[in-house]
């Protein structure tokens, strides 16, 4: 949007476009957050397409690209989405933590600072704000701001977390004062992010402010998939649901230079349990880890777990879970010798589940 508006202010006309197909321009160019291998192709695409004419950027692309100060300085263009709905933008960048998975430090800074105020990017009279700042609460003069957002009076979501160590009795006061929102701006929430075992006990020590919130207004972004068993996973879980926070997981996506890690013992611990977790809220998100979960313990073991596959389909998409008893190639022999003799589909998957967990019961103990 800041490029749209920087061009336009030159009397170029902008055209936003959503496929590779080939348009003539005088400028180009592109962006991307995450490598991933879609990523690698759409680049791929686009490079075949205009060649040298397209500048690419992004964390997905490179971490050393800019925009140039001219650029970086213009109010955004939210014509160029037809966008209205709320304002977005950065007050801070950088942050002091060295997360292994994150690429903010080496991106944006090792110390939070402040880059711009509300006015460089929220229009007049808009009250509903989107803050994709990096670690807000640890930027010198974060209470300042929090006390801005409360004066104007807006409508903030903080869409990549707080940080819970910063959370106290003082950032909790100013916290609460403000109109704190999810994504869609329709419900009361404060986002906060556990990333790894390290954050447990700052949760455990801060549940009673937590909890002050509100019921249901505390989302807890939970990373997976970079460098944690599924001990480790579980037991942050185990803590989201013992406080009654609702959690929000989210799966590691590359970005350049930074590789995912997950461990080769992974699996250190008996699925049963995790399978047992509930949470109140926020099931389909949660299917969506067990999922990954499923995936990775095809890969590692050679065949499917199904009092796994039982839960993840015990609601939505149900049929789907068919597409695996009905490929016997995903199963053992003995599992398949089980499945031809049963016509009836709930049978069929009670005694292939009861049959699998044994196997692994015995996989455990040697």
């Amino acid at each position: 949007m800041k490029l749209s508006a920087y061009y336009k202010s030159r009397g170029y006309r902008v055209l936003l476009s959503r496929d590779s197909s080939y348009v003539k321009a005088d400028r180009y160019a592109a962006s991307a957050i995450f490598a991933t291998g879609k990523t690698v192709r759409k680049v791929a695409a686009l490079e075949s397409i205009y060649g040298s004419e397209i500048n690419i950027g992004g964390s997905g692309v490179s971490l050393k690209k800019r925009l140039d100060p001219a650029v970086e300085s213009c109010f955004p263009d939210y014509g160029l989405y037809r966008h209205n709905r709320y304002a977005i933008g950065y007050l801070t960048r950088g942050c002091n933590k060295r997360c292994p998975f994150c690429i903010v430090p080496q991106k944006e800074g090792r110390v939070s600072r402040r880059v711009a105020s509300f006015d460089d990017f929220v229009p007049k009279g808009q009250r509903r704000v989107m803050l994709l700042d990096d670690n807000l609460l640890s930027c010198p003069g974060a209470e300042e701001l929090l006390a801005e957002m409360h004066l104007r009076r807006y409508s903030v979501n903080f869409n990549q977390s707080l940080d819970i160590a910063y959370l106290n009795g003082r950032t909790f006061r100013l916290l609460e004062k403000i109109d704190s929102r999810n994504a869609r701006f329709t419900k009361r929430m404060f986002y906060f992010a556990c990333n790894g075992t390290n954050d447990i006990n700052m949760f455990v020590e801060r549940r009673d402010l937590l909890q002050r919130f509100g019921e249901d207004c505390v989302t807890v972004l939970t990373l997976y998939g970079f460098n944690t068993r599924l001990s480790e996973d579980y037991r942050r879980f185990l803590m989201l649901r013992r406080l009654r926070l609702i959690p929000f997981f989210l799966e590691y996506q590359p970005v350049a230079d930074v590789a995912a890690r997950v461990p080769e013992d992974f699996f250190d611990m008996d699925l049963d349990a995790l399978i047992r977790l509930t949470f109140r809220s926020n099931g389909q998100n949660w299917e969506k880890y067990l999922r990954w979960v499923s995936r990775l313990y095809f890969l590692t073991f050679g065949r499917l777990y199904l009092p796994l596959l039982k839960i993840i389909y015990r609601y939505n998409r149900k049929e789907n879970i068919r597409k695996f008893l009905d490929r016997p190639e995903l199963l053992t022999s003995e599992l398949y010798r089980t499945y031809e003799k049963l016509p009836d589909p709930d049978s069929r998957i009670a005694q292939l589940a009861n049959g699998t967990a044994k196997r692994s019961r015995r996989r455990a103990r040697s």
